[in-house]
């Protein structure tokens, strides 16, 4: 490979590979075009990921950057030469984070190296630093449009660019027919619909309890599967409570965290994300789009950025289980609606977040950067005596 490759350092939040922002920056190290880029990934702990990028051929180190104390400078400012020492090492040509903590050293490593540097939000809610951070950041990556309320009145327009997360096309593929794993044991027959995510109040796994509840009560033979850990005990206690209360906690699988999602969501009719709070840009949603199902999302944040309305999926209140009952017992009773949406999910998935299409823009991001770089620094040298 040429010798003249830029190298991208890569910093993660976290060390292991079960969230959505370390697969989505996994993918995304491992895509690129590596006649022109070399990837380099700062991770906290060594938790799979810095093992699963090694199996790709990404280099990576570990280093857990300190909390920001004024107690700590004189550790805050060890791990600042450290970051300068691996940019000069590594003769880093931009820098790519993912959190509030990293942005700021990587940040103030960039600005003393003159070194562009952008920042990956994957989060809603605003944080105490952003109105530093934008400033340190030349550019800030949003995974959706709805999250442009963060930055409203803290960072220039011109500093955000919208570039939806991307899924792996070849592994979430459409699949029809496909059987729930064994160890669920369900019955033949029932429309299993399914949602992924941690077992806690915000995600909103009551509100479809309640629902899958009602639509039994109607005769609809349906089974719900939820898949993710459960961070929350006794929200789960309450979630088996409300299932036993509607007669249906024989049709409902807590299926805890798992790691054949893929297998998962191809067995499944139809894909709910009943959350209460306002998510960024939900992986699942795009990967059960991705295997060909109707998706439903709750409105707010920026899930209903991957649904064409009522013709991928539906957008429902959150919290309202009425509302889900309607769009849901439409997609049960019509397993011809439930077969249209789903090719047009499919399609939409491959149109627009692909991991290659989210790679290639990303890219596109850099190069834009690094000749704006080198630009400057052309005119500085011309202006030197």
């Amino acid at each position: 490979m040429p010798s003249d490759r830029q190298t991208v350092l890569y910093f993660s939040s976290f060390g292991n590979l079960r969230w959505g922002g370390q697969k989505s920056l996994y993918h995304l190290a491992t895509r690129l075009d590596r006649s022109v880029f070399r990837p380099h990934v700062v991770v906290p702990s060594d938790g799979g990921l810095a093992r699963k990028l090694a199996e790709k051929g990404v280099e990576t180190c570990v280093f857990e950057l300190p909390h920001l104390s004024p107690l700590c400078i004189l550790r805050d400012l060890s791990a600042l030469r450290f970051l300068l020492r691996l940019l000069d090492d590594r003769g880093v040509a931009l820098l790519h984070t993912d959190g509030p903590r990293n942005t700021f050293y990587a940040g103030l490593a960039a600005r003393l190296r003159g070194l562009p540097l952008v920042w990956h939000v994957r989060a809603m809610d605003s944080d105490p630093y952003d109105p530093i951070l934008c400033r340190l950041a030349t550019r800030v990556i949003l995974v959706a449009d709805a999250l442009r309320e963060r930055f409203s009145g803290v960072c220039r327009a011109d500093k955000l660019v919208t570039i939806h997360n991307g899924v792996d096309l070849g592994l979430f593929s459409s699949m029809p027919g496909q059987a729930c794993p064994e160890s669920f044991a369900l019955p033949p027959g029932r429309v299993i619909i399914g949602s992924a995510g941690r077992l806690e109040p915000q995600k909103g796994q009551i509100t479809l309890i309640e629902t899958c509840g009602v639509l039994s009560g109607t005769g609809a033979d349906v089974h719900l599967v939820l898949v993710g850990e459960s961070t929350d005990s006794s929200y789960e206690r309450l979630c088996r409570r409300k299932a036993a209360e509607f007669g249906i906690a024989d049709r409902v699988t807590f299926a805890g965290h798992r790691d054949d999602m893929t297998a998962i969501l191809q067995a499944m009719d139809v894909f709910v994300l009943p959350s209460m709070i306002r998510e960024a840009f939900p992986r699942a949603v795009i990967e059960a789009m991705a295997c060909g199902k109707p998706v439903i999302v709750t409105s707010g944040g920026g899930a209903p950025e991957a649904v064409e309305r009522d013709r991928t999926g539906f957008v429902v209140p959150p919290g309202d289980s009425l509302a889900l009952a309607g769009r849901l017992h439409l997609l049960v009773e019509n397993p011809a609606l439930r077969r249209t949406m789903g090719v047009a999910a499919r399609r939409r998935a491959e149109d627009r977040f692909g991991l290659e299409k989210n790679a290639l823009r990303t890219q596109d991001l850099y190069r834009s950067l690094l000749a704006g770089k080198k630009h400057a620094d052309r005119h500085v040298q011309s202006l030197r005596p």
